[in-house]
């Protein structure tokens, strides 16, 4: 009974996978939040939005950056780059996932402190290291959650997911209905959550919260790895 959630997200062959991964979702849902409100309207995860907000830059309009638009779009670029050298060298998808996620939490707590010791004044130089970190640790989550391949969860486009509950609507299964919902819901609540912390407590909480919540992903995967993991590969 207790493999029931895990069966109606993604089946037998992902196990407790789509739950860590969306776990991860929600983590990218909270730091754009910190990203776009207080480090320059930027996105540090979502590429495809910051692509959008760098061609703003470009073409003029107020209020963006192309320093840290482009800075951020390299430093994605690097991480993804640092994840793939991660993924030729560890064999299967939970370690992969617990090695990736406690890089990450390494340099998110690099953030935190920097955010700490130097608030967030946009243009500044100590808010533009704390994107550009932000930025490193997201493009290896990406990699590695698209090496992880459980369908819908990227852990941070929701554009095909909520495509695909409409357009498929008819030969979609239950599993891929309530795998798409649950990103979609995972990232808005990721959002609501860092925008609520960012605007009444500050930028350190939303950060510590994503320390605790990778944490948790990181404390999952160990364990599970040592029990004997319910995915494959």
């Amino acid at each position: 009974m207790t493999s029931r959630p895990r069966l109606l997200l993604a089946g037998e062959r992902h196990g407790s996978l789509p739950v860590l991964l969306l776990v991860l979702t929600l983590v990218t849902g909270v730091i754009d939040a910190i990203s776009l409100l207080t480090l320059g309207r930027v996105f540090v995860a979502n590429m495809t939005g910051n692509v959008v907000i760098t061609g703003f830059a470009i073409g003029g309009a107020p209020g963006f950056s192309l320093r840290t638009s482009l800075s951020v779009l390299v430093a994605f670029l690097l991480g993804a780059g640092a994840a793939g050298f991660l993924i030729d060298r560890i064999e299967g998808r939970g370690a992969l996932l617990r090695a990736a996620v406690l890089i990450e939490w390494v340099l998110l707590a690099v953030c935190l402190v920097l955010v700490v010791v130097h608030p967030p004044v946009v243009d500044s130089a100590a808010t533009l290291a704390v994107a550009v970190i932000a930025a490193v640790a997201m493009g290896m989550q990406n990699a590695v959650g698209r090496r992880i391949a459980v369908p819908d969860l990227t852990t941070s486009v929701v554009g095909m997911s909520m495509t695909g509950l409409v357009a498929d609507r008819t030969h979609s299964s239950r599993q891929a209905v309530l795998r798409r919902a649950c990103a979609v819901l995972s990232l808005l609540a990721g959002a609501v959550v860092g925008a609520v912390l960012v605007r009444t407590v500050g930028d350190a909480s939303a950060f510590g919260l994503i320390l605790v919540l990778l944490a948790g992903v990181g404390a999952a995967a160990h364990t599970m790895l040592r029990r004997g993991p319910d995915w494959e590969g």
